[in-house]
């Protein structure tokens, strides 16, 4: 009886557990996908026969759900587009050439309408070249791969990392942002600030650029050729590359690629004109060969070329509900970590774990990459949590670009008795566009006098001085950091009063208030809100501004939220102005997806939601810029189509330049531990920060060792590393 009463307990309490909801993350159904796995090829659908037009391998392929009739369908689709485009640019250059004839001779009317014909003149000419090339995915035999190709492979350049590196051991680190709102790599909301650390950091393209030299090095694919136009590239997939999930990597998964990205079912509006305003044709040649060509010659065009691959078999249920039921499923990568689902809590912490037998482990340039086991980060809003967890040891290592961290906040007993070590790294990587982020869409800032008033309220020149003890500079151009692509003449607007009062009363401010604040004749206050990340450094920063702003009549407000909340609001153009920044990357901008007006407005002219143009800037002139910089042949002709885009933008005014730094700085316990080789001393300069890298380690002997050492209290000496650019060196014959 006693037994049978002890089950009933146990009983009970299964079912209570059952019913009740429950109290950490794996209570929300959706979230447990990160757990799901993809099944086998087998179980995928054989979209052709014996009897279709296609090559023998490709009949053996399996494909999502519904690829079945995509490549006819998506041909027909990008024959209409280049037929549309082509209609477009005819009918562009008859209206120029009208308003030509008809302007007065020598006018700026004649100019203008001179530059329009020749600019739509050579879109046309491109555009019907395209569209006389035939279908844009061909699949063909291998046999039918062109003769006479000058293969590369890249592997004359320096290694990365060092052979003293070890594997093993876990780095924790701790992330000052919210928690991600979906594990997808593409469709709403993805394009979060977590991605990088998911995919974007860690996925081996088809080729890449040495962080080094910049030369073009192996990614995916283990050889490639340039054709003698210079538009079309040719790659070979090494026949070890594998996603994470074990699947072989082949040009299957190219086709895959372009199928989901550009579904109506990912709600990504982005890749469509990724693949049709950027490439003319894919050609599959076999499982293992493929070519890109691109829409026109560019520099570094295998770099430009290398277009994205998604595992075929993980796309088992791609349907309607995708942007849902993929939510948290972890896309595999051909890169050597994974997110692992037994280390992450939703909200709390994310862990990334090294892929077993990764395909890479061995190959030059990755062998002495993703060395530690498991990089575990925490999500920390709180500044001082993180800085209290750094410092008593419970996470490994902390960004300190904040002056007042670097300079009294790192004055502690763990950096005097030298178990923190403290890094300064100049790099020479891009910088992002951090500063004010203008909606131009609504009011305030539809008026372009209301927008230049406000470049000349905002004293950015101060908080330097003030916060940031003077370390960081003020940006000029909106692509800094590019070498000879960026516009280094281009300056930010000074802060004046006066000026900042000229141009409000142009914007109908002419009535100043008791508070010094202007007003329009009809009482409507001058006020602007800014929308910000919640940070305490933000917090400071915008109390330095908002007193500056006043000076010129200015009610400057701040709203901050949560990461996830303002890049909703950001995306979909409900903000007024914004203090963000976009991530950038080598070797040339790209502005499109930034500042191209098909991104700003649709046809009716309301705003299009949930592009990366959270400016709304449409412009025709720098639409015809964007053109120019993808069209560019050669690459002094790049550098000055950039040129030309990055002071079109300034003109914009939609931008006001914020601040940056040439280096990253930061804290670590001393059993982190980097490259000392000849050729790679700490970290290559072209990282941002050098975590990205994975070029790092832990010394498991040097921990014991700090760890025994600190509870005895023992020390060290006090260390603190300072990593310089490397001396210039003459360009690798592999530079692009």
């Amino acid at each position: 009886m006693k037994r049978i009463r002890i089950w009933s307990v146990w009983l009970l309490a299964a079912c209570a557990v059952l019913l009740l909801p429950g109290c950490n993350e794996e209570q929300h159904s959706s979230f447990r996908g990160m757990f799901w796995r993809p099944p086998s090829d087998l179980l995928l659908p054989f979209p052709y026969t014996k009897e279709d037009a296609v090559p023998a391998y490709v009949q053996n392929w399996t494909m999502p759900p519904g690829f079945r009739g995509f490549p006819e369908q998506w041909n027909r689709q990008v024959k209409e587009y280049l037929a549309r485009a082509v209609e477009v640019c005819r009918k562009e250059c008859e209206t120029a050439m009208l308003e030509w004839f008809t302007s007065t001779p020598g006018s700026e009317t004649m100019k203008l309408a001179g530059i329009r014909f020749l600019t739509a003149w050579q879109d046309l000419q491109g555009l019907s070249r395209r569209a006389g090339e035939g279908d844009y995915l061909v699949f063909r035999r291998r046999n039918e791969l062109p003769e006479n190709l000058q293969w590369q492979d890249g592997m004359n350049e320096p290694e990365l990392g060092s052979p003293k590196a070890t594997k093993g051991g876990t780095l924790r680190m701790a992330l000052q942002r919210s928690f991600p709102n979906t594990f997808r790599p593409f469709g709403p909301n993805s394009n979060n600030a977590t991605r990088r650390y998911v995919y974007d950091d860690v996925d081996l393209p088809l080729v890449r650029l040495h962080p080094g030299t910049g030369a073009l090095i192996p990614g995916t694919a283990d050889r490639w050729a340039v054709s003698e136009d210079g538009r079309t590239v040719y790659f070979h997939i090494d026949e070890n590359a594998r996603f994470s999930s074990g699947a072989a990597l082949t040009t299957r998964d190219f086709v895959s690629s372009l199928f989901v990205r550009t579904s109506p079912y990912s709600a990504e509006p982005f890749y469509n004109d990724y693949y049709m305003g950027n490439f003319s044709r894919i050609t599959i040649y076999g499982d293992d060969y493929l070519a890109v060509t691109l829409a026109a010659p560019r520099p570094h065009a295998p770099f430009y070329a290398a277009i994205p691959a998604s595992c075929t078999s993980f796309y088992a249920e791609f349907g309607p509900d995708f942007t849902t039921r993929y939510l948290w499923r972890v896309a595999p990568t051909t890169g050597g970590y994974t997110v692992n689902p037994n280390g992450t809590i939703r909200g709390r912490q994310l862990t990334m774990s090294r892929v077993p037998n990764w395909w890479a482990a061995h190959r030059k340039y990755t062998r002495y990459s993703c060395n530690v086991d498991h990089l575990v980060y925490s999500f920390v809003s709180e500044p001082t949590k993180v800085r209290e967890l750094f410092r008593i040891g419970q996470i490994d290592v902390f960004s300190a670009r904040d002056a007042d961290f670097w300079y009294e906040g790192l004055e502690m007993d763990a950096v005097h008795k030298g178990y923190v070590q403290r890094v300064h790294f100049s790099n020479i990587w891009p910088r992002s566009c951090f500063g004010f982020h203008l909606n131009c869409s609504r009011p305030p800032f539809n008026d372009e006098a209301l927008r230049r008033g406000f470049h000349h309220a905002l004293n950015v020149q101060l908080v330097i001085d003030t916060i940031f003890r003077g370390d960081y500079t003020r940006l000029g151009s909106y692509f800094s950091g590019f070498g000879e692509y960026t516009d280094e003449s281009l300056k930010a607007l000074p802060y004046s009063p006066e000026k900042a009062r000229e141009c409000f009363a142009m914007a109908g401010y002419t009535e100043e208030g008791r508070d010094g604040i202007l007003y329009t004749p009809e009482g409507k206050r001058l006020q602007v809100v800014v929308s910000a990340r919640i940070d305490p450094l933000y917090t400071n920063c915008m109390n330095v501004l908002r007193e500056e702003a006043a000076r010129c009549g200015l009610d400057l407000r701040v709203e901050q939220m949560d990461d996830t909340v303002l890049y909703s609001k950001v995306r979909n153009k409900k903000h007024e102005a914004v203090v963000f920044s976009w991530g950038f990357s080598p070797p040339v901008p790209d502005p499109a997806p930034l500042f191209s007006s098909r991104f700003a407005y649709s046809r009716d002219g309301t705003p299009v939601l949930g592009t990366n143009n959270i400016t709304a800037t449409s412009s025709p002139a720098i639409d015809r810029a964007i053109h120019a910089c993808r069209v560019a042949r050669t690459h002094g002709q790049a550098v000055a189509a950039h040129h030309r885009l990055q002071q079109l933008v300034a003109e914009s005014l939609a931008w006001v330049p914020g601040w940056t730094t040439s280096y990253w700085r930061f804290a670590q316990w001393r059993w982190l531990r980097w490259p000392d080789e000849p050729n790679c001393r700490f970290c290559p300069p072209r990282y941002y920060d050098p975590l990205d890298s994975h070029l790092y380690w832990i010394d498991e002997a040097l921990k014991r060792q700090t760890l025994e050492a600190r509870a005895s209290g023992v020390a060290f000496p006090e260390n603190e590393l300072e990593i310089p650019l490397p001396k210039q060196h003459e360009p690798s014959p592999n530079q692009p």
